[in-house]
Parts: structure tokens; sequence; C-alpha cells
């Protein structure tokens, strides 16, 4: 295996790893937007909403993508497509 090549699986494993972490914090800073969008605002309450909405996929999402594991996996695969394209 060539130097080159070791350089690519290295360089799309670590954006793969960041890329998973990155939709993950999008995905949390769009929550609020989605609750006051799709949501209804009660004084004292909080926010209304619908079960399995925008909100609610966004918040899974976040949770999901922001952690070790899914850096992992996302270095896993870019490390895999990296493999591949050389």
């Amino acid at each position: 295996m060539d130097g080159n090549r070791v350089a690519v699986v290295a360089a799309v494993g670590v954006a793969g790893a960041i890329a998973l972490p990155l939709v993950g914090m999008a995905a949390g800073a769009l929550v609020p937007w989605a609750m006051s969008t799709f949501g209804t605002v009660v004084p004292g309450v909080g926010t209304v909403r619908a079960a399995d909405g925008v909100a609610d996929t966004l918040q899974y999402t976040s949770v999901a993508l922001v952690s070790a594991k899914a850096a992992a996996i996302g270095a896993a695969i870019g490390a895999a497509f990296g493999w591949r394209s050389t």
C-alpha cells in the first residue's frame, strides 16, 4: 500500500468523523426554530407540538449524531469510501 492511498483513506476517514457530528449540531441548532414554527407556544407551559413532527425529528437527530459512536461510524464509512476511491 503506497503512502498516497493511506493519506486519502485517513483524510476521508477524518472528514467522515467530523461530518456526522456537524450534522447533529446543525439539527440541534434548528430545534428552537422548528418548535416556534410548527408548535404553539403556551405561556407558562412551553411549546405544544405534534409528536413525530419536524422538531422531534431534529431533536432525535441531534442526540443520535453528536456522539463518539456517530463519529466512529462516520470515520469508518469515510475510510471505506476513501479506500474504494483510490
